[in-house]
C-alpha cells in the first residue's frame, strides 16, 4: 500500500469516528438544549443505543424532543 492510500485510509477512519460520536451525543445535545428534564438519561441512551443498534439511538432522539405530560400547559399536578 503507498503512503497516499494509507493516509486516505486514516482520514476515512477518523471521519467515520468523528461522524460516530457526533450522531452518539446527538439526543442528549437536544435535549439539554431543549431543557428536557430527562437529558442525562436521554444522553446514555443515545450513546448506548449506537452501540446496540440503531432502534435506541432512535427511540433517544424521539425522547429528546417529547415534552414530559407534567410540564405540559394545563397538566394536572402529580
Amino acid at each position: 500500500m503507498s503512503l497516499v492510500g494509507f493516509v486516505i485510509l486514516v482520514l476515512l477512519v477518523l471521519l467515520l469516528v468523528w461522524i460516530y460520536v457526533k450522531l452518539a451525543a446527538l439526543p442528549g445535545q437536544t435535549a439539554a438544549e431543549r431543557g428536557h428534564p430527562q437529558a442525562e438519561a436521554i444522553n446514555v441512551l443515545g450513546w448506548v443505543g449506537l452501540l446496540l443498534g440503531i432502534a435506541p439511538w432512535l427511540v433517544a432522539l424521539v425522547w429528546a424532543y417529547t415534552k414530559p405530560a407534567a410540564m405540559q400547559p394545563g397538566a394536572p399536578d402529580a
